[in-house]
């Protein structure tokens, strides 16, 4: 072993044993005892319109979307798929009800006034839908345009309408 080599392993060993006496005679230390945070939490105070629970008299558009809608022959007429609220948004006006096609394809939307719709609560709490129409008059009625649709028609009108635009030539 040259010279170097074992002064730098003596120095290695020195430093080493030092260390580790060090961490053998220093004190135990303490853990922090947790303590519990301090809260300064706001009271909750409603705001003028909040309703803090729902009515018994009272369905949110969450239970109704996607429910089936039944004819009086118990035969199943389709789902709703939307809700239409007024302008003012205070009123449901009426609602979009899927019907025909296979698995949704080829299934078309009508909608119909919210009157037409008949709600019941069965003896387990769900509810039940029913309607005083055949799905045969409803497969025969024609389909419902929302504004979005109504407004890609009139845009597509007049894509159609222009007449076409000519490349120019560059010399």
């Amino acid at each position: 072993m040259t010279l170097k080599t074992g002064a730098s392993v003596a120095l290695l060993m020195l430093l080493l044993g030092a260390s580790v006496a060090v961490a053998q005679t220093a004190p135990p230390q303490q853990r922090p005892t947790p303590t519990a945070p301090a809260t300064t939490e706001i009271p909750k105070v409603p705001v003028t319109g909040q309703i803090l629970v729902q009515d018994a008299n009272t369905i949110l558009a969450r239970e109704l979307i996607g429910l089936t809608v039944y004819a009086p022959d118990k035969a199943k007429i389709g789902a709703i798929s939307d809700l239409i609220l007024g302008k003012d948004g205070r009123t449901v006006d009426g609602f979009v009800i899927g019907v025909g096609g296979f698995l949704g394809i080829g299934e078309k939307a009508v909608a119909l006034k919210m009157d037409r719709l008949q709600i019941n609560h069965n003896g387990d709490g769900t509810l039940q839908l029913m309607m005083d129409v055949k799905k045969e008059e409803l497969t025969n009625a024609p389909s419902f345009k929302s504004k979005r649709d109504q407004d890609a028609e009139r845009q597509a009108e007049r894509a159609r309408s222009q007449p076409p635009v000519k490349p120019t030539q560059r010399p």
